[in-house]
């Protein structure tokens, strides 16, 4: 292993695990790091250093990946390069949780072949069993007409755990008294929309997939090949000092446009020549962020039925909720800009915001959640008027078991020995 690979396996590894100790953000620059140093900010600290830690996160986890290495960067390829980069060489939850609770092996096993899926009840936080689709709420159509579809992945950090507990097992993980994840756990939720040809490849990080294919009522009838852009992207690291978490999100430009203040109102400002992948301007206001489910409990799961006029191919108009904030918006462009992201897909990417825990006192025990909302609109779509990603994540526990599972529902996924095969769960 040369110079460079030892150097990004132990970064990626302990990827923000650096001291806790930068109050201001520098002035972003050009990094000559590879990849670039993350450098987790104090709890203390500004929002705007935060933002600035998750653009360096972003940037490190985007870099292309080592052939064969997962979680390696590759240093002899420019940010952008063909290929996966190092958070797509991550282990998905196929690859962590077997069917039937079985050891997945060794990190660096071979990658499986790329297969979405989106399954059309609420998420896990509302059901005993997991589902990779939105947090909460159902599915989510684009203006295409097309469905919405979502990964989950682990670092070395987080499988090594899992493995090592044996907790991809659903026997034993629900037994489990005290689920403590080590610093320089980070963990990927991705969002993904299917490429047509009335779309810009160039404007995306893309891939092919083989996707799960639905007919009117939401109901799986097949698969088929797809061309899949990335839309929305969720980093979650847990870093010394952070017990919590520290949780960020990205999504791509195109997905709604942006917002700006008119008097005491916040109005959407639509750029010219952009066809947005989940607005609507002609939409009714009570229309919009609006989930296409009814739901009923059935057997300890909300099924979601298709509310009256709704179909698994009508289009769900999204607005953001909250809007970014200057000092975010500004943040953005300066990334944007540099040589290394303008030259790369990366530039069509802009982070919405960071959440973290500052330090506890008295009032607050655990620390006050900064900001207090966070949502991505492909992620969080119909609930970004109360969405937080650490309130939302302290109630995770595994299935059939009321211990908290250090805000990750990573475990959910987990099979027993016992169960029937599912093949090509997710």
């Amino acid at each position: 292993m040369n110079h460079w690979s030892r150097f990004t396996t132990l970064l990626l590894l302990g990827l923000g695990s650096q001291q806790a100790c930068a109050l201001q953000p520098s002035a972003p620059q050009q990094q000559t790091s590879c990849p670039p140093n993350a450098v987790v900010p104090a709890a203390n600290a500004s929002q705007q250093a935060f933002d600035q830690y998750s653009w360096q996160v972003f940037i490190n986890l985007n870099w292309p990946a080592k052939t064969g290495q997962r979680g390696v960067a590759d240093c002899s390829k420019p940010l952008g390069s063909p290929g996966d980069t190092v958070w797509q060489s991550y282990k998905g939850v196929n690859e962590v949780f077997l069917p039937q609770g079985q050891d997945p092996g060794p990190w660096n096993s071979a990658p499986m072949a790329k297969v979405l899926k989106l399954i059309n009840i609420a998420g896990r936080k509302n059901t005993a069993t997991a589902n990779d689709n939105q947090a909460v709420g159902g599915w989510l159509i684009d203006q295409n007409g097309n469905p919405t579809y979502y990964q989950i992945a682990a670092n070395q950090a987080s499988y090594d755990y899992i493995v090592n507990n044996q907790f991809y097992n659903a026997d034993v993980v629900a037994k489990a008294r005290n689920i403590n994840f080590p610093n320089a756990t980070n963990e990927i939720k991705s969002s993904w929309r299917i490429l047509t040809a009335k779309d810009d490849p160039s404007r995306y990080l893309h891939m092919q997939a083989q996707i799960t294919t639905f007919d009117a009522q939401g109901v799986a009838n097949g698969t088929a090949p797809a061309t899949l852009g990335l839309v929305g992207l969720h980093i979650i690291n847990k870093v010394e000092g952070f017990p919590q978490w520290i949780w960020s999100t990205f999504e791509q430009v195109d997905n709604v446009p942006p917002k700006v203040k008119q008097g005491n109102q916040w109005v959407n400002e639509p750029q010219k020549g952009i066809a947005y992948s989940y607005f609507d301007a002609k939409a009714p206001a009570d229309k919009v962020n609006q989930s296409p489910c009814n739901w009923t409990l059935h057997n300890g799961h909300m099924i979601c039925t298709p509310k009256p006029g709704m179909s698994f191919t009508t289009p769900n108009p999204l607005d953001r909720f909250t809007p970014l904030t200057d000092a975010t918006t500004k943040l953005n462009s300066e990334y944007q800009a540099l040589p290394q992201v303008q030259a790369s897909v990366f530039k069509y990417y802009q982070l919405i915001t960071t959440q973290w825990s500052t330090t506890p006192n008295p009032g607050a025990p655990m620390g006050q959640t900064t900001p207090e909302l966070s949502a991505n609109v492909t992620m969080e779509s119909y609930i970004q008027p109360n969405s937080s990603c650490t309130n939302c994540h302290s109630m995770a526990t595994p299935i059939n078991s009321l211990q908290k599972a250090d805000f990750s529902y990573l475990f959910k996924f987990a099979q027993s020995p016992s169960s029937p095969s599912i093949k090509g769960k997710e």
